[in-house]
C-alpha cells in the first residue's frame, strides 16, 4: 500500500508498506505521557497529509507533469540567438539588465577551460586579442571545438555519469581494465558521434547487428558498475545490486529520473509503479555473471589496440629495407661531432671553430622547455655572435616559445642578422630531429622530422657570411659569463648534434629516416603487446525469469513480469522484444519527451553551473522547474533536429551573448537573484579536481598531452594503500608505484581511479569515486584545499618549473613578471600588482628563489583557481 493525501483513511493503517502514523513516545524507556491536549492530534494529522505524496494520474486536474510532455519549439525571430531571445524575455520580465560582455582575455580563458580544460596559451590569446574581424570569435570555437582535448573535457563530465573507475569497488576494489572504455567516450566526443548513436552503442552495443569490437568497447558503460569478488557467498545478491545500479544510472543519464525510488514500493512523486520498475529491470537482467575465485566476472573479450598480424610482417619488413638504406650522418665537410648531450650534463668542445659560409646543424631533441639552446656561438660578455639553433627565440619580438628559431650573425653587432622563427612546436616532450640549413645570401630553413617548415618566418637580410667569434661553441649550454648563466640552457634529452660547414642537400633525410624507423617500432611493439581482458556487455542465450521484488528483497519474490517501459513515457514500437537494443532505440526515439532535454540540460549545466533544471536527475513532480521552459524545448527539439549533434549544440551555446556575459556581481542582481538562476551574469565557480591540477602542469609546462592509454599514477603520500589494507591480498593486492617520466606529468583524468582510495589531491577537490552515477559533482571549500595546492608534490614541482620558465623568459624583472602573469592568467599585471611582485623580487634578491614564491602565489590565486 502507497499511502497518498487522498487516501487519510490509510494513515492510521498499519500494512506490509507503511506503518500507522504513532502519536506517542518511541523511544526506549520513556513512560507514555498525558493525551495530547485537544487540537493537537488534528494539526499532527494535517501536517502527516501535507507530508504525503501528491497522487499523479491522467485525471489530476493540474494535468500532466510537463517533463512527460514533448517539447516544442517556437519560431524566434531572425538575427539573435534563441537563448538570448529567451534568457533576456525573462529578465525582462523580472525588472533585470543582462551584464556587459567579459573582457576578451577572461572570455578566451574561459572557452578555452570549458571545451579543452586546460588555459590557453598566450600566443592563443595574442592571436584572438589582435583578430578584429566580426569572426574572431566564431573561429575561436571553431578551433577549440576541433582540439582533441575537447573530447577529454566533456568526456570527463560523462565519466562521472557513467561512473567509470580503474577498480571493481567494495572492500576489494581490484584493478579492471576500464581505460578502453574511457578511450571509446573521448574519441566519441571529438568525432562528434551523434548522440542518439552514441546512446545506443553504450547500451547495446553487443546487440547492434554487424557490431563490431568498437561497439561492444561502448558497452563498458554497464560495465562500469560496481561488482563484489567471484568467491563472494552472496553472488546472487551483488548480482541484483548490479542490475539496479545500471537501472538507477540509466534513469539519471537519460532519463531524468530516480527510478531507483520505486524498488520497494510504487513511486511516492512520480507515475512509476514497482510493477513498472522491474519490467525495466527485466530489460538489463540478461547478462551473464559468471566465474568464482577472487577475480570479478562477467563478460569480456580480449582486446589488442590496431591488432593485426599481416601489418607486423609489413612493418618488420618496412623496418629491415629502412635500417640497409638509412643514410650516414656525415659529409666530406663533416668536421665530426662537436657537443653531446648525455645524462643531464653539457660537454663543450673547446675548438674555435670559425665558419664563414654555409652551415647546417641537426639533432635529436626531446623536451619540454619553451625557450632553451641547442647549438650556440656567441660571447654575451662581450656583445658578440656568430650564430644560435634553439627554441623559442629568447622572447624576441617574433618569438614563439616552444617553436624553433635560429639567428646568424654577419658582423660582431650582437642584434644584427638574419633570424627564423618555426611554425611547428617542438616542445612536447617527444623526440624530434630538428635541422637548420643556412646558404650564405640565399635561404634559410627549417626542418621537423624530415619535413620543410615552409611556414617558418625569415626576419632579416639573409646574410653572405658568418661573424668570427672566439668563442666556443656550446651545446644546450645557453648563456655563459653573462648576469643570467642559466638563462636558455636545455633541459631534457639533447643527442646527436652534428654541425657541418655546408648546407646538406636533404638534412631531413636523416631525420626521416630514423624517425620512420623509429614510428614503425612503436607501432610494431602495440600490436605485440599481450591482449588485455575488457568488460563488456553480453547476452544471455534465453532471458533470465523476472519477478517483483516484495520490499525490494530479491529473495522474496513477487509476480512474474516481463519487458516493458512506464506507461506515463511513450510505449514501445508494437512487435519489438523489448530487449536493450530495442530500449536504447526508444529512448532516443524523436517523440520521447525526455532524452533530449536531459542531455540539454546536463550540457548546459556544464556551461553555467546550473541546469535550465537544477536537478539534472529528477525531472519528476519533486525535482526542481526549468527557469526557462521554452528555452529548455527550443534546445532539445533543436538537439534532435541538427541529428544529435553534441557539437552544434556547443557551438550554438557559446555563440550566445548570455555566455560570454562578465561575470562580475552587482547589488541589483544579488538583490533580485542572488544564485544567478535567471542568468543576468555569467556563472562564476571553482574549477573542478582536474582542472586544477591541469591548469598548473600546464602553465609550468610540464603537462604532457597525450590523449588515452592505460592509467598513470602521479605522486600520492606514500604508505596510503598500506595504511588502509588495500595492498592485502584479500583486498586489492595492489600496491601504488608512483610513475615515472611522462606519466607524472598527463591530465588527471588520466589518473587510476580507484574508488576505495581515490588520489587524496583529487578528492580534496570534491572529484568523485565514482561508485555510483554522479549526476553533478559538490563544490565544498575546506582548508584542506588550500595545503593541498600549497604542499601537493606535484603543484610544489610546478612552482618549481614555472619559475625556471620566467628566470629563462628574460634578463629583466619587468618582462618575467609580464610573462609570469600572460601564462599565469592570461592577462598583464596591473600597476598595483606590478608594483607589488618587483618591489618582493627586488627586496628578495637572488635570481631564483623569488621567482619560485611568486609562482607560488600565482598558482594559488583564486582568479587561477576559479572559472570566472
Amino acid at each position: 500500500m502507497t499511502l497518498r493525501r487522498n487516501e487519510p483513511e490509510k494513515v492510521m493503517q498499519d500494512s506490509n508498506h507503511g506503518g500507522s502514523i504513532p502519536f506517542r513516545s518511541s523511544l526506549p524507556g520513556r513512560k507514555v505521557r498525558s493525551p495530547l491536549r485537544p487540537g493537537a492530534a488534528k494539526i499532527l494529522l494535517i501536517f502527516a497529509l501535507l507530508s504525503l505524496p501528491v497522487p499523479l494520474s491522467a485525471g489530476d486536474k493540474k494535468g500532466p507533469h510537463w517533463a512527460f510532455q514533448p517539447p516544442r519549439q517556437e519560431p524566434v525571430a531572425g538575427g539573435i540567438n534563441p537563448i538570448d531571445h529567451y534568457v533576456r524575455l525573462r529578465l525582462k520580465r523580472e525588472g533585470l539588465n543582462p551584464s556587459p560582455p567579459a573582457p576578451s582575455h577572461t572570455l578566451i580563458r574561459r572557452l578555452s577551460f570549458d571545451l579543452r580544460g586546460i588555459p590557453p596559451a598566450p600566443e592563443e590569446v595574442d592571436r584572438f586579442l589582435a583578430d578584429k574581424s566580426p569572426r574572431a570569435w566564431a573561429r575561436l570555437v571553431d578551433r577549440f571545438l576541433n582540439s582533441p582535448h575537447f573530447g577529454e573535457r566533456l568526456g570527463q563530465n560523462w565519466l562521472d555519469l557513467a561512473r567509470y573507475a580503474d577498480t571493481s569497488g567494495y572492500a576489494a576494489d581490484r584493478t579492471r581494465n576500464m581505460w578502453v572504455y574511457r578511450d571509446w567516450v573521448i574519441n566519441a566526443i571529438n568525432t562528434n558521434k551523434p548522440f542518439d548513436q552514441f546512446t545506443i552503442e553504450q547500451i547495446a552495443g553487443d546487440l547492434i547487428p554487424g557490431g563490431g569490437v568498437t561497439e561492444k568497447v561502448a558497452t563498458g558503460f554497464h560495465r562500469n558498475a560496481m561488482q563484489a569478488k567471484g568467491n563472494n557467498p552472496r553472488k546472487e545478491e551483488f548480482r541484483v545490486k548490479t542490475v539496479v545500479d545500471r537501472l538507477k544510472t540509466t534513469g539519471r543519464t537519460w532519463l531524468g529520473l530516480t527510478l531507483e525510488c520505486a524498488e520497494c514500493h510504487d513511486h511516492k512523486h512520480d507515475p512509476i509503479s514497482q510493477k513498472e520498475y522491474y519490467q525495466l529491470f527485466a530489460i538489463f537482467n540478461n547478462v551473464p555473471h559468471l566465474g568464482s575465485g577472487y577475480d570479478t566476472h562477467g563478460p569480456k573479450m580480449d582486446f589488442v589496440p590496431h591488432n593485426n598480424s599481416e601489418r607486423a610482417a609489413a612493418l618488420e619488413a618496412r623496418i629491415a629495407t629502412l635500417r640497409k638504406r638509412a643514410p650516414r650522418a656525415s659529409s666530406p665537410a663533416d668536421v665530426s661531432l662537436l657537443g653531446t648531450w648525455e645524462k643531464g650534463h653539457v660537454e663543450k668542445d673547446p675548438t674555435k671553430y670559425a665558419p664563414t659560409g654555409d652551415l647546417s646543424i641537426t639533432a635529436v631533441l626531446r623536451t619540454k622547455e619553451n625557450v632553451a639552446d641547442i647549438a650556440s656561438k656567441y660571447d654575451w660578455k662581450n656583445k658578440t655572435r656568430s650564430f644560435v639553433f634553439g627554441i623559442g627565440g629568447e622572447s624576441g619580438e617574433h618569438s614563439r616559445p616552444g617553436h624553433l628559431f635560429a639567428w646568424i650573425s654577419s658582423t660582431n653587432e650582437p642584434w644584427n642578422g638574419a633570424e627564423i622563427y618555426g611554425s611547428m612546436p617542438v616542445n612536447d616532450g617527444r623526440e624530434h630531429h630538428v635541422s637548420l640549413v643556412f646558404q650564405a645570401g640565399k635561404s634559410m630553413k627549417l626542418f621537423v622530422d624530415g619535413v620543410e617548415d615552409k611556414a617558418a618566418r625569415v626576419i632579416g637580410k639573409i646574410p653572405d657570411r658568418i661573424s668570427v667569434s672566439a668563442r666556443p661553441l656550446a651545446i644546450g649550454a645557453g648563456y655563459r659569463n653573462s648576469r643570467t648563466p642559466n638563462a636558455f640552457h636545455f633541459e631534457g634529452d639533447l643527442r646527436q648534434v652534428r654541425l657541418y660547414t655546408t648546407a646538406l642537400p636533404d638534412p631531413g633525410q636523416i631525420g626521416t629516416t630514423g624517425a620512420e624507423i623509429q614510428k614503425l617500432q612503436a607501432e610494431l611493439a602495440s600490436l605485440r603487446k599481450k591482449p588485455i581482458k575488457i568488460h563488456v556487455m553480453d547476452e544471455l542465450p534465453a532471458p533470465r525469469e523476472t519477478h517483483v521484488h516484495i520490499r525490494g528483497n530479491f529473495k522474496d519474490r513477487g509476480e512474474q513480469v516481463y519487458p516493458a517501459v512506464p506507461a506515463v513515457l511513450p510505449a514501445l514500437p508494437r512487435g519489438q522484444k523489448a530487449n536493450r537494443l530495442d530500449f536504447a532505440k526508444w529512448l532516443v526515439h524523436p517523440d520521447h519527451p525526455l532524452t533530449a532535454r536531459v542531455a540539454v540540460n546536463y550540457l548546459w549545466q556544464h556551461f553555467f553551473g546550473a541546469g535550465l533544471v537544477e536537478t539534472p536527475a529528477d525531472f519528476g513532480t519533486m525535482g526542481s522547474a526549468p527557469t526557462h521552459p521554452e528555452l529548455l524545448d527550443w534546445l532539445a527539439v533543436e538537439f534532435v533536429k541538427s541529428e544529435w549533434s553534441r557539437k552544434d549544440l556547443v557551438r550554438l551555446i557559446v555563440n550566445s551573448g548570455t555566455y560570454r556575459q562578465s561575470s562580475v556581481r552587482s547589488i541589483e542582481h544579488d538583490d533580485l537573484d542572488p544564485a544567478n538562476r535567471l542568468l543576468a551574469r555569467m556563472s562564476r565557480f571553482r574549477h573542478s579536481a582536474e582542472q586544477i591540477r591541469d591548469n598548473a602542469l600546464a602553465v609550468s609546462g610540464l603537462l604532457v598531452p597525450a590523449i588515452g592509454g592505460p592509467p598513470v599514477f602521479p605522486a600520492q603520500p606514500a604508505g596510503l594503500y598500506e595504511e588502509t589494507g588495500q595492498n592485502e591480498p584479500g583486498n586489492s593486492n595492489f600496491t601504488w608505484k608512483d610513475s615515472s617520466g611522462d606519466g607524472r606529468y598527463r591530465k588527471s583524468m588520466y589518473t587510476y581511479w580507484k574508488r576505495m582510495l581515490l588520489h587524496p589531491s583529487l578528492a580534496s577537490f570534491d572529484a568523485p569515486p565514482r561508485q555510483v552515477c554522479v549526476a553533478r559533482r559538490s563544490i565544498t571549500n575546506t582548508p584542506r584545499q588550500a595545503l593541498v595546492t600549497l604542499n601537493d608534490p606535484i603543484f610544489h614541482e610546478c612552482a618549481q618549473a614555472l619559475a625556471r620558465r620566467i628566470i629563462r623568459s628574460h634578463p629583466e624583472d619587468g618582462p618575467r613578471l609580464e610573462f609570469a602573469f600572460r601564462h599565469c592568467l592570461s592577462r598583464p599585471p596591473d600597476e598595483e600588482e606590478r608594483k607589488m611582485f618587483l618591489s618582493f623580487a627586488a627586496r628578495e634578491g637572488g635570481n631564483r628563489e623569488p621567482w619560485v614564491s611568486v609562482a607560488t602565489v600565482l598558482l594559488n590565486l583564486d582568479e587561477t583557481l576559479t572559472r570566472e
